[in-house]
């Protein structure tokens, strides 16, 4: 998010208002080892300053992601009093993936402004399931696009007719296809190489930037341009696997 966020965040494309706060990555992994708050003492002004621009709730995450399948213990912020534990979680799942040899650089605290989204259910530790979109560039082209939340990525749904619910929140229309690609097309113009980027709906209709990823390292289901598939959820082994 270092890399990406700085080059999109004045585009004409509705965003959650987004603090940055670097914290060099000895001292992140040292609370996370430690848990002892005096480690992240020195930040603490920049922390608050954070949340007081973004407002209660809010969303947390590190420059490179947020552990959100534990959502209320980790990304998602709604007491001010609980931020070292939530921090400390979210930490603590880079630690754990880190072994894997993944996410281990991370570098900053993210806080961003919490968006109402468009949810259709819950699943996993309460995580909203949102209607999502990834779309693929490529050296300035926009190459495809697919719904986030397939089925087959859903673990613990908190209702019974989740899967109806998904067919429809899964629905592209031409209305949206056109508007996003508009959007892709403005990132596009900003990035060489091979990119993921993910638009999420709000309860108001409109459609957010909230992420972006290097394309080779990002979910593809099977299409022309990822014939194989890339990372299918239902290889995933881990603690959310048949929670």
């Amino acid at each position: 998010m270092l890399y990406w966020y700085p080059k999109v965040k004045d585009l004409p494309i509705p965003q959650p208002k987004t603090v940055i706060v670097k914290i060099p990555n000895k001292i992140l992994f040292s609370y996370a080892m430690k848990g002892d708050t005096e480690i992240l003492k020195k930040y603490m002004p920049q922390i608050n300053k954070a949340i007081e621009e973004v407002g209660i709730p809010f969303f947390m995450r590190t420059d490179l992601c947020s552990a959100k399948h534990d959502w209320k213990n980790t990304c998602y912020v709604t007491d001010k009093k609980r931020i070292m534990r939530h921090i400390f979680m979210l930490l603590e799942y880079h630690h754990l993936v880190s072994l894997a040899g993944e996410i281990t650089n991370y570098q900053a605290l993210v806080f961003r402004e919490f968006i109402e989204m468009d949810t259709g259910y819950t699943a996993f530790n309460d995580m909203p399931v949102n209607p999502e979109r990834r779309y693929f560039i490529r050296n300035g082209k926009v190459l495809c696009h697919h719904p986030y939340w397939i089925k087959d990525a859903i673990r613990r749904p908190s209702v019974k007719n989740w899967e109806k619910i998904s067919d429809k929140m899964n629905k592209e229309t031409e209305e949206e296809v056109k508007l996003l690609t508009k959007y892709a097309k403005m990132i596009a113009d900003r990035f060489d190489g091979y990119w993921s980027i993910d638009f999420c709906k709000a309860k108001d209709g409109r459609w957010f930037l909230i992420d972006m990823a290097v394309g080779e390292e990002s979910w593809h289901p099977k299409c022309k341009y990822c014939p194989e598939g890339q990372g299918v959820p239902k290889k995933i082994k881990g603690r959310f696997e048949n929670d």
